[in-house]
């Protein structure tokens, strides 16, 4: 892959700002990481636009009770064009719904691995934004 380091730590940190801003309270800003007709689907999960991201994740922030790390691994870049890059990344999330006097640490059997499919666009303003994130679980609880 030709990108430069610039453009690669770029994309990198959006990746690792998804994951935090989801992971620590901040999951209403979410969507300002995507351009306007920004998509995300999963299992049980479809939202195409950016203001149906701001919704599903700002009520996901609105929920305390949910505790969740996401890490992503193994990047793999494919250039699609001057202005979109496809990041293929290992990831791994771990989650817990907290019950009433439960407190950290928990015991946690609740995971999710697969591969994450992002096209990432770099934005008129130059920023990068994510176009599009696609989640195909491979490992899930119980399975």
């Amino acid at each position: 892959m030709s990108l430069n380091s610039a453009t690669r730590v770029a994309l990198e940190d959006l990746l690792t700002e998804f994951a935090w801003r989801v992971d620590h309270g901040h999951g209403d800003r979410v969507h300002e990481l995507f351009i306007e007709v920004g998509s995300i689907s999963a299992p049980g999960l479809t939202l195409n636009s950016r203001n149906e991201i701001a919704s599903a994740f700002g009520q996901r922030a609105a929920d305390a009770n949910r505790v969740s790390r996401h890490l992503w691994s193994n990047p793999r870049f494919e250039e699609l064009d001057s202005h979109r890059v496809r990041v293929v990344t290992v990831v791994q999330t771990f989650f817990h719904t907290m019950q009433e006097g439960e407190q950290t640490p928990v015991p946690n059997n609740n995971f999710v691995v697969g591969d994450s499919t992002d096209v990432i666009r770099r934005d008129d303003d130059g920023c990068w934004r994510f176009e599009s994130r696609q989640l195909q679980v491979l490992f899930a609880p119980g399975s």
